[in-house]
């Protein structure tokens, strides 16, 4: 998980805030037409009942589990090791059996932190990729190489398992990948899986979030109209708080996800809960698309050795799937 700083927690952390856009950057085709009728649809959907719009396929959260498990049992998913190689042939296989093909983005980077270059892949999956308006989301599969939130020094220098932080949004991100194989979707969508985000040391928050950079800056083809990065969403004891950044700058496309959820009965959506975050969403809204991130920030295992599969819960993992599902095939994105 990226660098943050929180309005409610100790463990905050400075944001450049000339990284990101002003309210008044440019946005992507189509987006400022439509401002005004998010704004009254998040209204709407924010007093209805918690009952699906439309027809969908049921989002798995056990199935999302059991990939999270798998991951964990790689070992840590950090460049250069076993664990990282592992964990990239099972997800191109995954998907691959799943009918799509997913492009890799190869790439080598310096990372200051490791005073080191190392190599890296991001995945893509283009669903329908003549379709639009599109919609991309978004999870990192690395995991940060130390645990810096240790008190003991011996397991500070352990890498985190990354059961939340890294494997419950790619959890997601597969069983969201089987759901539109089984029910194609009726918008454009893209699946991203980020390589290099936790990688940066504590208030520098240009040294994470490396592989979503690369990917907006190589970006080819049509780009999404709309991104939602799904970060450390499987913790049943936290509330997903709304980023202030990607508020400010695009409030429509944040109270549409939030109104979604609330409009369901999900208040762990909780709009009240504040905190400004560098994670992956920030280089798609420095190239001007409405984007926002899904985060349990407040994770107490976070950057610990207690970022395991037993403290997460397929319940929370199912919700955070529904609404994806939900903005997907609810018609809220226009045509």
């Amino acid at each position: 998980m990226g660098d943050l700083m929180s309005e409610a927690t100790s463990r905050a952390k400075p944001i450049p805030t000339a990284d990101v856009p002003s309210p008044g950057a440019p946005r992507t085709r189509g987006c400022s037409r439509r401002l005004a009728w998010w704004i009254l649809a998040g209204l709407f959907l924010c007093l209805a009942l918690p009952a699906p719009l439309v027809a969908f396929p049921s989002f798995d959260g056990e199935r999302a589990m059991a990939d999270i498990r798998t991951q964990v049992e790689f070992g840590p998913r950090v460049s250069g090791r076993p664990g990282h190689t592992k964990c990239l042939e099972w997800m191109d296989g995954r998907l691959r059996s799943l009918g799509w093909t997913p492009e890799r983005q190869e790439y080598r980077l310096w990372v200051p932190a490791l005073e080191d270059s190392l190599d890296f892949t991001n995945l893509l999956v283009r669903i329908s990729p003549g379709k639009e308006p599109r919609i991309l989301f978004g999870a990192h599969w690395d995991t940060r190489p130390w645990s810096d939130e240790e008190s003991d020094p011996a397991l500070a220098e352990m890498p985190v398992p990354g059961a939340n932080d890294g494997g419950s949004g790619v959890a997601a991100l597969l069983e969201l990948a089987r759901l539109f194989a089984e029910s194609p979707p009726p918008v454009g969508v893209d699946l991203a899986f980020f390589d290099a985000e936790d990688l940066g040391r504590p208030t520098r928050s240009l040294e994470y979030c490396l592989g979503s950079r690369y990917m907006v800056e190589h970006w080819t083809g049509t780009p999404p109209n709309y991104v939602l990065v799904l970060d450390m969403v499987g913790s049943p004891t936290v509330d997903f708080g709304r980023d202030t950044v990607s508020h400010g700058a695009f409030p429509a496309w944040n109270e549409l996800v939030f109104g979604v959820a609330r409009a369901r009965g999900y208040l762990e959506f909780n709009p009240d809960r504040t905190y400004t975050v560098y994670d992956d969403h920030i280089p798609f809204l420095q190239a001007g698309v409405p984007s926002t991130v899904l985060i349990g920030f407040d994770d107490p295992n976070w950057h610990t050795q207690k970022d395991r599969p037993e403290f997460l819960s397929g319940e929370r993992l199912r919700r955070v799937g529904e609404v994806c599902l939900e903005i997907v095939y609810g018609g809220y994105l226009g045509s």
